[in-house]
């Protein structure tokens, strides 16, 4: 197994997503435009509880889009061993710095934000990722008191606490790139734009995903510059942020 798909990459040094054929998306144009979601998303959903954690969790759901093999992905089309979420999860498992103080429901809502809670895949893969450690009794222990707990030990309380944090992670995901894909759409003068999230049934399942609908006529922004290499848009409505397009040429 290479242990380079588990390390991390400089986050200014990273793309999120593709648009179109010749743009990425910058890591953190993404994560600050999840960010710039949260808290219309923590109204409309009804959340109550402290925010901080929350805010960590957004701030941190696509960490595993750090990961080389993903980078490598992303650029050139290549097929992944790991995905992002479950990547994330096996950083926090091995008490990797920037995520490792992440509670339990936290890490779980980012592990399920694509997918299901754990399924066999994750499983697989993370299971996998231990038994090739040197300290596999450890995590494995670890690994085990998350998910062979029994009844008797409130086995679904954590996962009970990660169900409405999904449903945040997911929300503000799906409005970002929604939001960023049609101002790119706007910005090339490319024909397909839809009147809206719902309309687009961005990601397949919207409608089901997201509490909130995005007409595209809300969407105000202007073009701050362009500097041959990177597009900077800022979006002054219906929320603030600054989305950043990188030319493929020039990643």
């Amino acid at each position: 197994m290479n242990n380079d798909i588990y390390k991390l990459l400089p986050h200014e040094d990273c793309y999120s997503k593709t648009h179109g054929s010749d743009f990425f998306e910058t890591y953190n144009s993404h994560v600050n435009l999840c960010l710039a979601f949260l808290n219309p998303v923590l109204i409309a959903l009804n959340y109550h509880n402290s925010i901080d954690d929350v805010k960590r969790m957004v701030q941190l759901h696509d960490i595993g889009k750090l990961g080389t093999e993903f980078q490598e992905a992303i650029k050139m089309n290549k097929p992944q061993y790991i995905r992002h979420e479950g990547l994330a999860f096996i950083k926090w498992l091995d008490n990797y710095s920037n995520i490792k103080d992440l509670k339990l429901p936290y890490i779980l809502a980012i592990l399920a934000h694509h997918k299901t809670l754990i399924d066999d895949e994750s499983a697989i893969l993370i299971e996998r990722f231990i038994s090739n450690r040197s300290d596999w009794k450890i995590l494995s222990g670890k690994w085990l008191e998350i998910v062979k707990r029994t009844t008797a030990d409130r086995i679904d309380h954590e996962f009970l606490l990660a169900l409405p944090l999904i449903d945040i992670l997911r929300t503000v995901d799906i409005l970002a790139s929604f939001t960023s894909e049609t101002i790119f759409l706007q910005y090339t003068n490319k024909p397909e734009i839809k009147k809206s999230l719902y309309e687009a049934a961005f990601s397949d399942v919207s409608k089901e995903l997201s509490c909130i609908n995005i007409r595209t006529d809300e969407l105000k922004f202007e073009a701050l510059s362009d500097d041959g290499k990177t597009v900077k848009i800022g979006l002054n409505s219906p929320v603030k942020s600054v989305i950043e397009y990188v030319r493929r040429e020039a990643a």
